[in-house]
C-alpha cells in the first residue's frame, strides 16, 4: 500500500513539474510553426507554394497581402489597403502610407488543414495576422487579424470561426456547417481582448455536405 501511494505523489510531483494544466483539454497543433519568407518569392512562386503545401505559415510584404487580399475579396488594390489600414499598426489610416512612428511589423499568412470527421475533405483554414519586433517578435494581438476564414473552393462554408491570439501563437474554434457549390458571404468579424470571431454565411444550403464543431486548437506560429 505505501508503495501504492508513493507511486502516486511521485507522479503528481512529475506533472507539476512539467507544468502539466489539467485543465488544458484543448486540441494541440503545434505542425507549421517554421516561418517562410516569402517577401522575395515572384507570384509565380507564390502561387505554387499555396497549391502545392498543406499547412504553412509565409511572412510577406505588405504589396503581397494587398495583392492576395484584393483576388480572395475580388476587390480594386487600393480597396485592399485601406481594409489593411484597419487590420494594421504599421498604416496611417488617412494616408494608407506605412508610419514612421509605429512599430516594425509585417504579415504572417497561415493555412491550417482542418479535419470534418468521416469525410475526406479537408478545408484549409487562412489566417492573416501580424507580426512586430520590439526586441522579440510576437503577433499583435490588439489588432483582429485581416483574414480568419476557409480558402475558396467547391465547399462553401456557413457558421463561425473564432480565433484567439496569443504571442506566439492562436487558438481556433470552427463551429458551422459546409456545403456543395455555393457561395460564402463574409458578414462582419466582432471581438476584442485578442478573440475574435468572423461569421459566415452562404447562398443556398441545399447542397449540405457536413457540420463541424472543433475543439479549442492550437495553432503554432512562432514557435513558442
Amino acid at each position: 500500500m505505501k508503495k501504492i501511494i508513493l507511486s502516486v505523489l511521485t507522479f503528481m510531483l512529475v506533472l507539476v513539474f512539467s507544468g502539466f494544466d489539467a485543465s488544458a483539454m484543448e486540441k494541440s497543433d503545434k505542425k507549421a510553426s517554421t516561418v517562410i519568407d516569402g517577401t522575395k518569392m515572384s507570384k509565380q512562386e507564390l502561387g505554387k507554394l499555396r497549391d502545392s503545401i498543406k499547412e504553412y505559415t509565409i511572412e510577406l510584404t505588405d504589396q503581397q497581402v494587398a495583392e492576395q487580399y484584393a483576388e480572395i475579396k475580388g476587390v480594386s488594390i487600393n480597396e485592399a489597403y485601406q481594409k489593411m489600414s484597419e487590420y494594421s499598426t504599421n498604416f496611417d489610416s488617412k494616408t494608407l502610407a506605412v508610419s514612421a512612428l509605429s512599430t516594425s511589423c509585417s504579415w504572417l499568412e497561415t493555412n491550417t488543414s482542418v479535419t470534418i470527421p468521416n469525410k475526406s475533405y479537408k478545408p484549409n483554414l487562412i489566417v492573416y495576422v501580424e507580426v512586430c519586433r520590439g526586441g522579440a517578435q510576437y503577433i499583435n494581438t490588439n489588432k483582429k487579424p485581416l483574414l480568419q476564414e476557409f480558402k475558396a473552393n467547391p465547399i462553401s462554408y456557413s457558421g463561425t470561426i473564432s480565433v484567439e491570439l496569443f504571442n506566439g501563437h492562436f487558438y481556433y474554434i470552427v463551429n458551422g456547417n459546409f456545403y456543395n457549390s455555393t457561395s460564402t458571404s463574409h458578414s462582419g468579424t466582432t471581438g476584442l481582448s485578442a478573440l475574435f470571431t468572423a461569421t459566415y454565411s452562404v447562398g443556398t444550403t441545399s447542397n449540405y455536405y457536413a457540420s463541424l464543431t472543433t475543439p479549442r486548437t492550437k495553432r503554432a506560429v512562432l514557435g513558442y
